[in-house]
Order: C-alpha cells, then structure tokens, then sequence
C-alpha cells in the first residue's frame, strides 16, 4: 500500500510528536501504536514572494489588484508567502466520522502536551439535538500518558463550514469561537487521513506551518487502523 502522494509534499517534520493523537481544539488524542516520540509534521505550502502593491502601507499584508488607480487595494491577511491550503475533494461527511480513527502522527500544541502522546483517538457521531449553537456533530477524544492510566478525555462539538472544511470548540462556546479543522486528505478504503487546524501561516526554511496554540494550530496523521503500517 502507497502512502497517498498528495501527502508527501504536504510534510516536513519539524516538531516533536510521537505515535500520536488528534485533537480538536481544547483536547487532543495521542496514538496507540508507539511509546517513541517522532516528529511533528508541518505543512509546506510556501510559495515565492510576490511584489506588493506600493501604494500598499502595511508590509504584513498581501495586496491584490486594484480595480482603478483611486481604490484602496484589498489584502489577504495574514498568511503572506503561504500558498492557500487545498483541502480534500468530493468529501463524504458521512462516511469519515463513521468509525474510530487512531492518531498515528501529531504536532503538538497547548492543549496537548507530548507527555500525553499515547492511544490517542477520535469518535465522532452526529447530534440528534443540535442546540442553542446549532453544532452538528458530536467529538469524543481520548488521550493517555504514558503510564496508560492517566487519561485525557473531551467531548467538543463540530460543524461543517464547507466542504471538507469543518470548525470544532466545546459545546458551550457559540460557533464564532470554534477553531478551524480542516480535513486536507481523506481515503476511506486506504483508511487515512490528514487533518490540518486551518491554513498554516507561519513561515519557515521548510514552507509554512500552523501554530501551536489553541485555534488555528495542529496537524494530524488518522489512520482507521489501531497498529500503524510503516508502508502507507
């Protein structure tokens, strides 16, 4: 079995992770398949720096062309030098939250530190009361330490934005504080995917990566299978 080829320009490993779980937003989930700590994995989507518009002011922001010499040129803040992320085609919502997914590979981020790297998993299923904020879909991550007895467990809410583009915060936050988690590559008869916590603006010598944070932070190897396999 081939690792998807999509993925491999999307990863340089740049922070430490280990056989490693998932997390949306304020709880994470480490993997089951190993007690050694890899590396994180990055996004490298940096692209060549364009030349910017001079009538713009701010250098942190990226200019586009304006449509008459008076008009005040509009930006794309704050993700200058990185290419827009592209997330999976013809996504079935259905079908990717319908069974347990194990997290094989993690950047880590606040919520979870790397002492809680171990038998990391992510369920989700869909909610038959959507609530006060009109979340869709129920997410229960589980995250142990290495002793396997001190765990880590949050149940978060989901909902889709677009696509394969969802947005995930605890259940009692309105939608507005929901972090971004974006699922950049998904096969289900392979059974893995790559999840992303939005579009990765920070840059580095490797291409641009996502922060370490709470929202907008995180990087997430699935894979449907509890044991890794080294040749996906």
């Amino acid at each position: 079995m081939t690792f998807h080829s999509q993925l491999l320009p999307l990863l340089a490993f740049t922070t430490t992770l280990g056989d490693h779980a998932p997390s949306l937003l304020n709880t994470a989930a480490p993997s089951m398949t190993s007690l050694i700590p890899s590396q994180a994995p990055t996004i490298s989507t940096s692209t060549p720096t364009t030349t910017t518009n001079p009538t713009t002011v701010s250098p942190t922001m990226a200019p586009t062309i304006t449509t008459t010499p008076t008009a005040m040129p509009t930006t794309r803040a704050p993700f200058e030098g990185c290419k827009d992320l592209d997330v999976a085609v013809n996504f079935d919502l259905d079908s990717f939250i319908s069974a347990k997914w194990y997290v094989q590979q993690q950047q880590v981020v606040d919520y979870l530190p790397e002492n809680r790297f171990y038998c990391v998993t992510a369920e989700y299923s869909k909610r038959g009361n959507p609530g006060l904020f009109r979340y869709e879909i129920n997410v229960k991550n589980k995250a142990y330490e290495e002793d396997r007895t001190t765990k880590t467990e949050g149940n978060l809410c989901a909902y889709k934005t677009d696509n394969a583009k969802l947005a995930v915060a605890p259940c009692f936050l309105p939608r507005f504080a929901a972090g971004p988690y974006w699922v950049v590559v998904y096969d289900e008869e392979e059974g893995y995917a790559l999840i992303s916590g939005g579009q990765p603006n920070i840059k580095t010598e490797n291409g641009c990566k996502n922060g370490d944070g709470t929202n907008n932070s995180g990087l997430w190897i699935f894979t449907r299978k509890q044991e890794r396999n080294e040749t996906l």
